[in-house]
């Protein structure tokens, strides 16, 4: 089914988007949903055979795709792949900062190369996205820029000290830009998911038994890419900040900012309660 964004197709009649992570999961999800819209899409992402396999979803959909590999690390990669799509379209419509790895294991289990490197892509990448797509936006007096962080931003929950942080960074970096860009006529939103059924946990760092845990969490998930995309590109259109989703992540968000102690007393049962049943089922 094709959704007719109607709304952003007026507000940016260039149909230029530049998508990172676009190989997998929300990346590729975001990517063939505005391809059924006929954008021009920048497709970025650090492995070769899903940019390649994500291209033709995109072209198979209608959309036109430009690939770049590279890691959103790289600040001076990411500038360049960035210069050379604007300068080919024009211009940039949307960006989407989407790139990302999940993490788990406590502060103190974990090298302290492996929390740098999840600042630098979860994080830092958003940050070299922003960097690069914001002068764009405002000689244009138009854009809209989505950082994809998490439910993880506020949820805090115990062993994802890494991730957590990052997704925190990504959240409060998008608050702070959307009244910056106010008067430029650039939106910007962010999108706080809980867990969504994308490869995130097979890639993750961390511990073993964490990676494990993460990715049955991810299997067990309701939320499907396809339904994310639709309701965040739906509230973009309403020009909406905040996009948390489902309902319950919605509560939570409200649980913790109300009530904290009794929160975080929840958040920790709730984990022991996880883990308790993934050890069970891995025993």
């Amino acid at each position: 089914m094709i959704v007719d964004y109607a709304v952003l197709s007026k507000r940016h009649p260039g149909k230029r988007a530049f998508i990172t992570g676009a190989g997998s999961g929300l990346g590729l999800a975001f990517a063939t949903e505005l391809a059924g819209n006929k954008w021009h899409l920048a497709l970025a992402d650090v492995h070769a055979e899903r940019l390649t396999a994500a291209a033709e979803s995109v072209l198979h959909a209608g959309g036109m795709p430009t690939t770049y590999l590279f890691d959103v690390a790289d600040y001076d990669k990411f500038h360049e792949a960035v210069t050379d799509f604007a300068v080919k379209m024009g211009g940039i419509d949307i960006g989407i900062n989407n790139a990302g790895v999940g993490c788990g294991g406590r502060l103190d289990e974990l090298p302290i190369e492996t929390f740098r490197k999840i600042i630098n892509i979860n994080l830092m990448g958003v940050v070299h996205g922003c960097h690069l797509f914001v002068p764009i936006m405002k000689r244009q007096r138009a854009g809209h820029i989505l950082n994809v962080a998490s439910a993880a931003a506020f949820v805090a929950a115990p062993r994802m000290s890494a991730y957590n942080t990052s997704k925190a960074g990504v959240l409060a970096l998008s608050e702070t830009l959307r009244s910056e860009l106010a008067d430029h006529d650039v939106l910007v939103s962010v999108l706080m998911p809980t867990y969504v059924r994308t490869n995130i946990g097979i890639d993750a760092e961390g511990t073993t038994g964490d990676k494990e845990f993460a990715q049955l969490l991810v299997e067990q998930s309701q939320l499907s890419p396809e339904e994310v995309v639709r309701k965040t590109l739906t509230k973009m259109e309403a020009g909406e900040l905040y996009v948390v989703l489902p309902s319950e992540a919605r509560n939570l968000w409200r649980f913790k900012r109300y009530f904290p102690d009794r929160f975080r007393r929840f958040m920790n049962k709730e984990i022991k309660r996880l883990t308790a049943m993934h050890n069970q089922k891995s025993s």
